[in-house]
Order: C-alpha cells, then structure tokens, then sequence
C-alpha cells in the first residue's frame, strides 16, 4: 500500500487527487491530475515536459513580488505572481469533455491573481481544451513556438501574448511562433498581441476585450481570417508591421476603431474580404483609424468587402 502511495506522489498527484506544491524546479519528467495547488514558481527546465492531463484544475494562490514564493528575486524580468515557467515543454491537452482549468485559487479572483504559462525557448508546446482565468497574461512566450487551440480565456491581463526576445544570458533563443485556433477570447483586458513573432490566428471568437482584440507590431507576421472579432476597444491594431492580408473575419461594433494603424505603420494593410457589419464604405471608413485621418499612416484597403457575415469564421 505504501508502495501505492509513493507512485501516486511521484506522477504529481494523491491518493484523493490534490496536490499542493510550494516553488520547485522539476528534475523529470513529470504529470499533473486532479487538483493541483500552486503556491510558487514552477520551472520546468530544458528537456523537461510537464503533462497535464484531461480534466485537472491547476488554482494559483495569489503572490507579491517580495513573497518567498518567487523563484526569482523582485528585479527579474519574470511575473512576480505564481507562474508555470517552461523552457522545456508543457502538453496541456483537455479533451472536449474534460477541459484543463487554470485559474486562482482566491475567493475574490481578479486578473494577475498569477502570472502565466510562461514560454520561454520552449519548442512545440501544446495548451488545447483549456479554460485559462485571471492571469496576468494566460499564455506569454518568448522565443518559443506552441499550438494555442480549442481553449477559453477569461478575466486575464492578456489572453495570449509573444513575442522574439532571446535571453541576455542564452538561455533562451529562437523564432516565436504560434497557431492560435478555435479559441474563445473574451472579456479580458487584452486579447492576442504579438511582437517580432509570427502567427496563424483563425476561427477564434475575440469578443468584449478591453484595450485590442488583436494588436500586432515591430515587424511581425500574422495570418488573421475567419476569425470574429467585435466588442473590443480596438478591434485590431498594427503597428510598424510589414504588409498583411486580414481576410474572411467579421470585423463589426468594435467600441473606438474596427481597425486602427499607429503612426509607425506605414506599409499598407489588406483587409479586403471581410464583414464589417455593413457594406456603406463610408460607414465602414469612420470605423478605421488610417491615412484618411492622419495622413502620415498607412492605409487600411478593406474593399471589396463581404456583403453578408463570413460563414464558418469565429470558435466552434
């Protein structure tokens, strides 16, 4: 029976399938169910994957910078709440029936309760039919590539943010990538952002967000179509990106600007294809932020436009 005991512990989990765990680096490979508590930093280091499996919920105690729960001290460059810091790899995979939760473990949850899923150089990733709530940012990768699919954010800083950054001390290098599929993001502060990165952003709902549904900058590649995107402050953003195709989204009822470019983008963007909840171009013009109000930014080329909502696009 003991033997029993002992097993169940070293797959991360316990005999009535909760787990507490304080600050750790793991040393292998290693498995989470049930209910796990986290009340610290986990890094999961280079040649190191960390499974989740179907139906866990993983609840973050919320910290300060200056709480011993920190794996790094309050001058780092990570989040100073509890996080997941991944330089090997996380495979976080629900099932349609058995969603993963990652959450707070606060009575009054708020977002920034925790940090991230946080990827660093990590390579090949998997977070798909997960509900991820009241992070700072839900997942945040730097130099790493990861499938975000099938999931639900809610009542986080920012949904899903990455970027190319490679670590001052080599730790971490690399292209940042991801393919963001079939996600619900809603009601966060901030939906998908990502900087010298490239992404396939497709069939998501982003919806309700405050700030941008999708803010894209500095020289970044996207593939956004047969998303909807609506309810936001800003529905997209860019800002000093090459030339981009945004096709067969619907683009409608974004609070400030459907689409809005920064000073700095000046090369144009194609936005042809979409619908904008209606077909007037006037109407659609004065939802865009573009040369025809500032004449020193780019223009956003949204004709010919869809006459009737873009069957299929937007989460299943």
């Amino acid at each position: 029976m003991l033997l029993f005991f002992a097993a169940l512990t070293l797959l991360g989990c316990s005999a009535d399938k909760s787990l507490v765990l304080e600050k750790q680096t793991l040393s292998t490979d290693t498995t989470w169910s049930g209910t796990i508590i986290v009340k610290g930093d986990i890094v999961v280091p280079k040649g190191v994957t960390l499974t989740v499996l179907p139906g866990t919920v993983v609840r973050f105690e919320r910290i300060d910078k200056d709480s011993p729960g920190n794996m790094f001290g309050a001058d780092s460059p990570w989040y100073p709440e509890a996080e997941i810091i991944v330089y090997g790899r996380i495979i976080a995979q629900g099932t349609p029936q058995k969603n993963i939760v990652f959450t707070s473990n606060m009575r009054d949850a708020r977002p920034a309760d925790w940090g991230a899923i946080n990827l660093l150089g990590s390579r090949d990733s998997v977070i798909q039919y997960c509900k991820i709530y009241c992070a700072y940012n839900g997942v945040h990768g730097h130099s790493s590539t990861a499938v975000v699919t099938n999931n639900e954010f809610a009542k986080n800083g920012v949904a899903i943010s990455f970027k190319r950054e490679d670590a001052p001390d080599g730790s971490y290098s690399g292209e940042a990538r991801m393919v963001i599929l079939n996600n619900k993001i809603r009601n966060n502060k901030g939906g998908i952002n990502l900087r010298r990165a490239s992404a396939v952003i497709a069939y998501n709902d982003i919806s309700d967000n405050g700030f941008f549904g999708v803010w894209v900058n500095e020289t970044s590649d996207a593939q956004i179509r047969y998303n909807t995107i609506t309810g936001n402050v800003k529905g997209l953003y860019f800002y000093d990106i090459p030339k981009t195709r945004v096709s067969f989204n619907n683009i409608h009822d974004n609070k400030e600007y459907n689409v809005a470019l920064a000073e700095t983008q000046t090369a144009d963007i194609d936005a042809s294809g979409n619908y904008w909840g209606t077909i007037n171009s006037q109407k659609i013009a004065e939802t865009i932020f573009d040369r025809r109000r500032d004449a020193e930014v780019a223009e956003v080329k949204f004709e010919p436009v869809s006459k009737r909502p873009v069957e299929g696009a937007g989460a299943r």
